[in-house]
């Protein structure tokens, strides 16, 4: 009994034994999490939505973000630029000193959701996703094109100085409304901005044509732009203007468009330029006009006031060399509206040059109401020679902000003329200099310099067809007068 008992004790402790020498597999690892987004099914849509509009084959930008493979190429690039706000490109900011009333159409800017989903793609290594249709970026271009007007012949642009060449076209109707106006330079290396004005029937146009012909260049450097009405002013970076619903640009019988395009050579033979426009009409009459006007490039008192680096006591336009933050402010107070009432801002176009680094606009009014404050911003934000473009306020039409005679209208223009502004480079470049140099007001020349707000405006229209003649339709007080 003894000796069975050795053995048991003895056959338990060898098993126990060996058993402490047995390997056994590891348990195997977790699965990877789940990738939080992934390009198909999170990531394309945000960058279809905001950026492939220009991102896309034959598009204005450097590259294409719409496959996966270029995304991931670019990832970590696009969230930098979209994280300082540079992508995609929007000037308009809000900032404390002034922040608009209503936001913007078309705004393209991300919500923080997009962001955080692209911030979430990156971190967790741009997972592909299942494979899906990417959506198509929306349109940029001009819906319901009803007519398109190019020139007869083009015209090359050369030399160092800028030029201003018009253009006469001829819409060929009977009297119409413009719901619609897309700019399409042919050359988009050479124009430098566009402005469309629409001149009546009559001896001043006959005489016009008579001179120049139907889309044939001239040279209308030293004249102001002729023309009844200003319609649209085209910058780089400027979608079609295209008016809401019950409201329209009149195109009164026989009327003809004058293009003067800004053509800025800079030294460099170009190819030739034939800019056309794309026309939207329509026969509804409306219940109010849009127009365009402009205020600002004050050169002396009183409506530019003092700055710091004037050189005596009367104010001057003048950003000086090496000067980094240079601010000229102008003051101009709304006179002359005569008969024209319920005058109403709805677009805002701000416009300077290359050294240019921020701009603003606010109103002061004389009789606010109830439903006009007494002072608002109506445009502010950073400014980028390349991405120009007219800003409409998302709002209805009977709550835009409001202009009456005695309102007053403050702009204020920022400059950085150091050779630390890439702009400054490129300014000193098409002149041929090598350092900075005094900055006045002017267009002629590559170191010029403005300080402007362009207004889309709303009057309203006439109650019924052949209220007014024609000659009065395109008279109206305020609008002309703004434009020169």
């Amino acid at each position: 009994m003894r000796t069975t008992s050795i053995f048991v004790v003895f056959g338990v402790a060898l098993t126990a034994a060996c058993g402490t020498d047995v390997q056994q597999d590891p348990p195997p690892p977790p699965p990877p999490p789940a990738p939080r987004a992934t390009w198909y099914q999170d990531v394309a849509p945000v960058v279809s939505k905001h950026c492939m509009s220009c991102h896309q084959a034959g598009g204005i930008a450097p590259f294409s973000l719409t496959d996966y493979q270029s995304a991931v190429d670019h990832a970590h690039n696009m969230l930098a630029q979209i994280e300082a706000q540079t992508m995609p490109p929007f000037d308009a900011r809000e900032e404390s000193g002034c922040t608009p009333r209503f936001g913007w159409k078309d705004d393209p800017r991300l919500n923080t959701a997009e962001i955080n989903t692209l911030q979430t793609w990156v971190e967790d290594g741009t997972a592909e996703g299942d494979v899906a249709p990417v959506p198509q970026p929306a349109s940029t271009a001009l819906s319901g094109v009803t007519q398109t007007l190019s020139p007869v012949a083009p015209f090359t642009s050369s030399g160092t100085r800028d030029q201003f060449i018009c253009y006469i076209l001829d819409p060929n109707t009977a009297g119409t409304w413009l719901t619609g106006l897309q700019v399409r330079p042919g050359n988009p290396d050479v124009v430098h901005h566009v402005v469309v004005t629409e001149m009546a029937a009559g001896a001043a146009q006959d005489a016009l044509v008579a001179a120049h012909g139907i889309g044939m260049p001239f040279d209308c450097s030293t004249i102001q732009t002729p023309g009844n009405l200003v319609v649209t002013i085209w910058t780089p970076g400027n979608d079609a203007m295209q008016t809401p619903a019950g409201m329209a640009v009149p195109v009164t019988g026989g009327a003809k468009f004058v293009l003067n395009i800004h053509y800025h050579p800079a030294g460099v033979q170009h190819a030739p330029d034939a800019t056309s426009i794309d026309l939207r009409t329509s026969l509804a009459w409306p219940q109010r006009m849009y127009f365009i006007g402009a205020l600002g490039n004050a050169s002396t008192a009183p409506t530019l006031l003092p700055d710091p680096d004037d050189r005596t006591s009367s104010p001057e336009f003048r950003i000086p060399a090496n000067k980094p933050d240079h601010t000229e402010h102008m003051r101009f107070t709304v006179a002359g509206l005569g008969t024209t009432s319920d005058l109403r801002v709805y677009s805002v176009n701000p416009h300077m040059h290359l050294i240019g680094t921020h701009i603003n606009g606010t109103i002061t009014r004389a009789a606010p109401s109830a439903s006009q404050p007494a002072s608002e911003c109506l445009a502010n934000g950073v400014w980028n020679f390349d991405w120009q473009r007219t800003y409409y306020y998302d709002a209805p039409l009977d709550q835009l902000p409001a202009v009456q005679d005695g309102d007053v209208v403050d702009i204020q223009c920022h400059w950085d003329n150091t050779i630390q502004n890439p702009f400054e480079q490129r300014a000193l470049t098409d002149a041929g200099l090598g350092a900075p140099v005094d900055v006045t007001l002017g267009e002629g020349n590559s170191t010029d310099e403005m300080c402007l707000e362009i207004f889309g405006l709303s009057v309203p229209a006439p109650a019924a067809p052949m209220t007014l003649p024609p000659s009065q339709l395109l008279q109206v007080p305020l609008l002309s007068r703004l434009a020169r």
